[in-house]
């Protein structure tokens, strides 16, 4: 083989490896999440934080417009509640991973797969980079597209991401903008199971 290929070769597979290497093992962010139905086209806002780690354990939490907690440790996967008015019941609601996983965690699991096409995506390079969902993981994850959008122009990093956008495969649109994105937090594991406050109804 010519050298000329071989170097070619090398710094596509290189290449390659760095855009697999897009997702971090964990990152934690407080973030905006705003919320377009497909009926009225109408916006809702909310605030809240995520934390995550590879592969399938998320800790996501709304703080407004009500107090809702999603977390699972890549087995078990709690939803909770809180109540409306102080003093009533919370509810939380107990199952395994696979089938409570949120749209989130098949989401973020995906992104392991890089910026390059592979079986779930098709990328479309540029700012921002749009990722087009194929049909059989339309119907796996509940995503037909994604939007990353990133800071800076040509940085293309994890860590450089201002907000991502999802359209659902119903149609509806979701766009977290993160407000303090960290990779690579030491996240404890406790963090990733849920022990209900007193006063929780509980159901599975």
């Amino acid at each position: 083989m010519k050298l000329s290929t071989l170097i070619s070769t090398a710094l596509l597979f290189s290449s390659t490896a760095a855009f697999a290497e897009f997702l971090p093992q964990t990152f934690s962010s407080k973030f905006e999440q705003v919320y377009t139905s497909t009926l009225k086209g109408k916006e809702k806002k909310g605030q809240g934080s995520i934390e995550y780690k590879y592969p399938s354990q998320i800790r996501f939490e709304t703080t407004t417009p009500s107090t809702v907690i999603f977390v699972s440790n890549g087995t078990k996967s709690w939803y909770y509640r809180a109540p409306f008015i102080e003093g009533e019941q919370g509810e939380v609601t107990e199952s395994s991973t696979k089938e409570g996983s949120t749209i989130y965690i098949k989401f973020f699991d995906s992104l392991k797969n890089g910026l390059t096409s592979n079986e779930y995506y098709t990328v479309k390079k540029g700012d921002p980079v749009t990722l087009q969902f194929n049909k059989s993981a339309v119907k796996e994850l509940g995503i037909k597209e994604s939007v990353l959008n990133f800071k800076t122009p040509g940085n293309q990093k994890f860590e450089e991401l201002s907000s991502i956008e999802l359209t659902f495969s119903d149609g509806k649109k979701s766009k977290l903008n993160f407000l303090d994105l960290k990779t690579n937090p030491a996240l404890a594991a406790d963090r990733f199971n849920f022990v209900a406050p007193a006063n929780t109804k509980k159901t599975n």
